[in-house]
């Protein structure tokens, strides 16, 4: 079966705006599905109103006042927090659609240009890991380029992982011991980090202007890659519903990446015809830990987890056609 049409998934999309989503989901639909233009009235209320949704309020009084939400990559098991790392919380804004301009965001990514800049720093326990300046500032420069990708301060260590991806693949394949060999004369540690959600996510934040043929490499050598990428660890080729919410994850790292498009074709065919008798996408309540769901209010409501369900996968859909 082909893939979805666009006119397919915008059907779906007014289908589901039909049912009075929440403000969340609402304005998720009209922006990434439908994708109206900011100037529409339609869009900008639905921003006002989402600005002052509950899941915002609550993103903004668990702030602290450096901008963070405590520790940015690692738990503190001592400490229960509904956001577990700045990290988790910035991934919770984007998921319900918040933006650079929107008050949890911009203090979020003041925090992380002082940390670049040295004028600040996490306050996670320190690893002993010879490797941790620049897990540092891979995952600080990564967390703020999903905010804001062309932002400056995350060119330093953009350009960084370009020097090092664009050394890894001799011959035209990727190898590990030539990117530990990079690190080691770049940085003096050698290190094994390219395939990590970091990395990638960072990558492809301005992937249209790296190499075609490294990002192409790049994709390729991900998608074939039974441990797929670091830190998640499914492998793409083989999707399952068992392990959805982490494939639906990586690919939407992946779609970041214009090479993607080339890949996906069947993953996507799969993906559409996961559709229930209803016509639309449930994955089950079984998402923890995951900063995406719920959007909907209360998914005890009949209907309610299906609807986030299948905004997920139209955003997805939406951005499979983009090009």
């Amino acid at each position: 079966m082909p893939v979805p049409a666009l006119g397919e998934i915008e059907s779906m999309a007014r289908r589901l705006l039909n049912r009075q989503p929440n403000r969340v989901a609402r304005h998720r639909l009209l922006r990434d599905v439908l994708r109206l233009p900011p100037a529409s009235t339609d869009l900008q209320t639905a921003r006002t109103q989402l600005l002052a949704h509950p899941w915002v309020e609550e993103l903004v009084r668990d702030q602290h006042i450096d901008g963070s939400w405590g520790r940015f990559h690692s738990m503190d098991s001592s400490v229960k927090n509904r956001f577990p790392t700045s990290e988790f919380a910035v991934r919770r804004a984007l998921a319900l659609g918040l933006d650079k301009d929107a008050p949890p965001l911009t203090q979020a990514v003041a925090f992380m240009e002082r940390v670049l800049s040295g004028d600040d720093v996490w306050s996670d326990r320190v690893e002993k890991s010879e490797g941790w300046p620049i897990g540092v500032q891979t995952i600080t420069a990564v967390t703020l380029a999903q905010i804001h990708p062309s932002h400056p301060a995350v060119l330093p260590a953009w350009e960084y992982w370009l020097r090092i991806a664009g050394g890894s693949f001799p011959g035209g394949s990727y190898d590990p011991s030539v990117e530990w060999q990079s690190h080691k004369e770049t940085r003096g540690i050698g290190i094994i980090y390219l395939a990590s959600r970091y990395t990638l996510t960072l990558l492809a934040a301005q992937s249209t202007v790296l190499p075609a043929e490294l990002e192409s490499r790049i994709v390729d050598w991900i998608w074939n890659n039974p441990a797929g990428i670091g830190y998640l660890g499914v492998d793409l080729r083989q999707p399952a519903t068992k392990r959805i919410q982490i494939w639906l994850e990586s690919n939407e790292i992946l779609s970041g990446f214009h090479s993607w498009r080339k890949v996906a074709l069947e993953a996507i065919q799969w993906l559409w015809n996961q559709r229930n008798s209803d016509g639309l996408w449930d994955f089950g309540s079984k998402v923890s830990p995951c900063p995406y769901f719920p959007l909907s209010d209360d998914w005890r409501k009949t209907g309610n987890r299906s609807l986030d369900h299948s905004t997920r996968v139209l955003v997805l859909l939406r951005k499979f056609l983009h090009d």
